[in-house]
């Protein structure tokens, strides 16, 4: 009786926990992260969910007002059949590098071609940051089932963020403190599956007046939300540097009040392509 009882709740087990595993995304319905350049080939039969982001801009480091930079679009192909015989041209966008009293480099286009699909589906990079002028116009996208723009550069403001159920929100300021953009969906980009994906947080800055040695990030952005400005007024004896964007998000602007040349604006993220096994 004990012997039968034993096995029964081995059995059981066992079987609650492929189901658990299933449904979380098991081997059957994989993700894979694309941050290179590539022909892919579908590993296996089934249906995929396409995920691409442009890479964003990135921003630019000035004396007066550096603009952060713009995230990148996001285009999602909802379903698509795939078989282990077709395959796909997928380019991922390099993300833009900030500058130290320049214009700041926009981030890279994404796109992936093949198989199946009638368009290419495209993710443009964002502008990169100006030099006290202007407002760098996001990445759009086109030809998927969701079509978004990312969010926009900003002056005295964090990059922009990828926006996933919508346009991106864009960096700004209160007046007294400083913000970047953030993803409109929050979770853990690397756990994402079954076509849904999720952002991390903003990133954080300081926005002080007087001597300082340094300007300070109080946290690195996460996927899909911008990087932190730093502003930074009065006598600043060292590199002030604004923080680099999440996946696809714009790089933060960067102020010193006494050197341009001591300014750095952060980096824009880079583009990715996100492929899903779904039901």
């Amino acid at each position: 009786y004990w012997n039968f009882n034993f096995f029964l709740g081995v059995y059981l087990m066992s079987n609650l926990t492929d189901l658990i595993s299933a449904g979380g995304g098991s081997a059957s319905f994989p993700t894979i992260f694309l941050s290179k350049s590539q022909t892919w080939v579908p590993p296996q039969d089934g249906n995929i969910c396409i995920h691409v982001i442009g890479a964003g801009g990135g921003g630019a480091g000035t004396s007066l007002t550096g603009r952060s930079g713009a995230a990148g679009g996001y285009c999602k192909k909802n379903t698509l059949a795939v078989t282990t015989a077709g395959s796909f041209t997928v380019v991922v966008g390099a993300g833009g590098s900030g500058t130290s009293n320049n214009h700041a480099t926009a981030g890279g286009n994404s796109t992936v071609a093949g198989t199946g699909l009638s368009a290419t589906l495209t993710a443009n990079g964002g502008a990169g940051g100006e030099l006290n002028a202007g407002t760098p116009a996001a990445g759009t996208a086109s030809n998927g089932d969701v079509n978004n723009t990312g969010g926009s550069g900003w002056y005295q403001g964090g990059g922009g963020a990828v926006g996933l159920t919508g346009t991106g929100e864009r960096g700004g300021n209160t007046g007294s403190s400083l913000f970047a953009g953030e993803c409109d969906v929050i979770g853990d980009f690397w756990s994402s599956t079954m076509g849904q994906l999720a952002g991390g947080k903003a990133g954080q800055s300081a926005n002080q007046n007087g001597d300082l040695s340094s300007g300070t990030i109080v946290s690195q952005a996460g996927p899909l939300s911008g990087g932190a400005e730093n502003y930074k007024g009065g006598s600043i004896f060292g590199q002030v540097n604004g923080g680099n964007g999440g996946i696809g998000a714009g790089g933060g602007g960067a102020r010193n009040a006494s050197s341009a040349q001591m300014a750095l604006g952060g980096d824009g993220g880079e583009g990715i392509v996100v492929i899903q096994y779904i039901p």
